[in-house]
Order: structure tokens, then sequence, then C-alpha cells
């Protein structure tokens, strides 16, 4: 399921081996409809399996509604709807991965994402990773990437945070 490179831990290390693993980033693929996202592991308080959400009144498409996260109401988020694309509809393995918000505030310290399938976990490092081009056309997306041979999206989250501050009846 997981597609983690293996750095050693114990044992001898070359320095090469030692300065490898200082720049890895340990992430998580999140699936989505057409594209998948990238995020650092810190990112990510939680993932949980679906629940349907609490539908809000005149939100826009990206906000798919409120879920119940550890005695919270969390907004949940379509990053397909919210980069441009068009919102996938959950399936029967899709998840939600609970993010951490960038900004400390306590009226929103968590934002959940929908994802159409179990996250993977990613190890990131310069040997396989190179920018990709488009980014700066999708509104909360902080960059494209390309991870192995495969392009994904790496969200905005402090842009998703400001969208959701910025709705009143949150």
């Amino acid at each position: 399921m997981a597609d983690i490179t293996y750095l050693p831990t114990a044992g001898r290390h070359t320095t090469a081996e030692a300065n490898a693993s200082l720049s890895a980033v340990h992430c998580l693929l999140l699936p989505l409809g057409k594209q998948a996202a990238l995020l650092p592991n810190a990112a990510v308080a939680e993932v949980v399996g679906y629940r349907e959400p609490e539908s809000l009144p005149d939100a826009p498409d990206w906000l798919l509604g409120m879920v119940s996260w550890r005695d919270q109401r969390v907004p949940l988020i379509s990053l397909e709807a919210a980069s441009g694309d068009e919102a996938a509809a959950p399936r029967a393995v899709s998840r939600i991965a609970v993010l951490n918000t960038l900004n400390g505030n306590a009226r929103l310290p968590y934002l959940a994402v929908l994802t159409q399938a179990i996250p993977q976990l990613r190890l990131v490092n310069d040997d396989n990773i190179k920018t990709h081009e488009g980014a700066a056309s999708r509104p909360s997306v902080a960059a494209l990437v390309e991870v192995n041979g495969e392009v994904m999206m790496v969200p905005d989250i402090d842009d998703l945070e400001q969208r959701v501050q910025r709705l009143h009846n949150i």
C-alpha cells in the first residue's frame, strides 16, 4: 500500500546517506478525482473514514459542508473545486484528511479535505521531485510538482483557510 523509500536509521551511515535523510520530507499523497495532492505529514492531523457533511446554505461549491471531528466542527473542502476543477463525488473508499491550519486561529484550527481513496505515504527528496509549470493560474494551489513522474498539486493551506474565514456562516 505505501510507497516509502527506505532510508536506514540505524547502523553505519555514509555522509551522503546522512545528508540525504536530512533533506527528505515525509509526505502524504491524497488521491483526488483527476489529480493527487501532496502535503507534508506534519500538515495532516489525521485521516478518518468518510462521513456525510452537514450542508451549509449558500456555501460555494468547494465547501462541501461541516464534519464533526474530535468534538469540533471542521469545514470539509473539495480541493478539486477549490482549485478550479469539478468536485469529485465521494466513493465507498473516500476518506477525509484533517489538516492543521497555519495561522494559529482558535476559531479555525483545522480544515478537512475529501480524498477519493486511502492516502499513501511518500518520501520526497531532491532526487525524485521537480517543479511543474501551471500552478500560478490555479486558485488555492501553492505549486504543481512531479514526484517520480506523477504530477501532483501542493494545496495552499493558507489560502484555503482565508477563503473559509471570509465566509460569515462558518
